[in-house]
């Protein structure tokens, strides 16, 4: 857990130190999202367009984690915990995850919310599932 709080410390500077677009740029598949987002529903979106699944080349079986985020008026996020993650997997394969996380984390702060919504979700915790299941599909695709 010590590691994964480095990980988003560490970006929140790094949302803090590149223009979004830059950001955007380092993401193939991900996408800043648009705003104003003026529901819960359009935060999930939004947290799950920011996410980019490392490459399934380096990853031996795919990995399931819960995070916590929470939030400030503005969208800023200002709190992130794994709360979940799979046991066992390797320290690399770990390690791909956790820059995945990162990189999703510096991608979507601030979200742009509306004034309504930022009033709404500041200070409360929201959980995120991510479950690769790339490689299981693709067993069974094979299989």
């Amino acid at each position: 857990m010590r590691w994964a709080a480095l990980v988003i410390g560490a970006a929140a500077v790094a949302s803090a130190a590149l223009p979004t677009q830059a950001i955007a740029q380092m993401h193939r598949g991900a996408m800043a999202p648009r705003g104003p987002l003026n529901t819960l529903n359009d935060v999930r979106r939004a947290i799950r367009g920011c996410w980019e699944w490392p490459p399934v080349s380096q990853i031996r079986t795919g990995m399931e984690l819960t995070v916590l985020l929470s939030f400030k008026r503005d969208g800023q996020i200002f709190g992130a915990s794994i709360t979940y993650e799979t046991p066992n997997v390797s320290a690399d394969e770990r390690g791909l995850y956790y820059g995945a996380l990162k990189r999703a984390i510096s991608l979507c702060s601030p979200l742009p919310v509306s004034d309504g919504l930022g009033e709404a979700i500041a200070g409360h915790p929201f959980r995120f599932r991510f479950r690769d299941t790339r490689k299981q599909q693709e067993a069974f695709l094979h299989g």
